[in-house]
């Protein structure tokens, strides 16, 4: 004949605590999704390539790639091609300029910086119609001069300010970013 084992008084509570915790834990997780919510009828996001209207060549592709992080990291819908998904960020990199910086006293440039502009609109690749009104968002980054990549490393930091806040004017609920 087997013996059963015996569970002692003391674990009975302990036993019956743990699987309730367990049994919470797990319905509390149940529909939990992660992400900035786009909206129910809309199960996927594409980027467009934006238009360049300022005077940096080729930014547009750095602004691309930084958007498509963005999103990817921060909507819970996956991305797929322009023209296959269902709501599509559609924009345009507004300005790339220059600014003055910090001088010593013999006026020498010892710290410039770069000023990003872009603008950007969701539409519903259904109707070709806007999905809420257009949102800016800008970056402003000043580096030392004497960096060897500054300009480079600004414009990466820049860049993904920017789209980050661009990704939240457009899919934050509240809109007040």
């Amino acid at each position: 004949m087997l013996s059963r084992p015996v569970m002692s008084r003391s674990a009975r509570p302990r036993l019956a605590v743990a699987a309730l915790c367990l049994l919470f834990g797990v319905s509390s997780c149940a529909g939990w999704r992660a992400g900035l919510p786009v909206a129910e009828n809309y199960a996927s996001i594409g980027v467009e390539i934006f238009d360049n209207e300022s005077y940096e060549p080729d930014i547009e592709s750095a602004v691309h790639a930084e958007l498509t992080r963005a999103v990817r990291d921060m909507c819970d819908v996956p991305l797929e091609p322009p023209s296959q998904a269902q709501v599509i960020v559609r924009g345009r990199v507004l300005d790339y300029r220059f600014r003055g910086g910090v001088r010593s006293r013999e006026n020498q440039l010892l710290e410039t910086g770069l000023t990003i502009v872009v603008e950007a609109t969701l539409i519903d690749q259904r109707s070709g119609r806007p999905i809420g009104p257009p949102e800016t968002a800008s970056s402003s980054i000043g580096y030392p001069v004497q960096e060897t990549d500054g300009e480079s490393t600004a414009r990466d930091r820049a860049l993904r300010h920017l789209c980050d806040e661009l990704v939240l004017r457009l899919f934050a609920p509240q809109r007040d970013v």
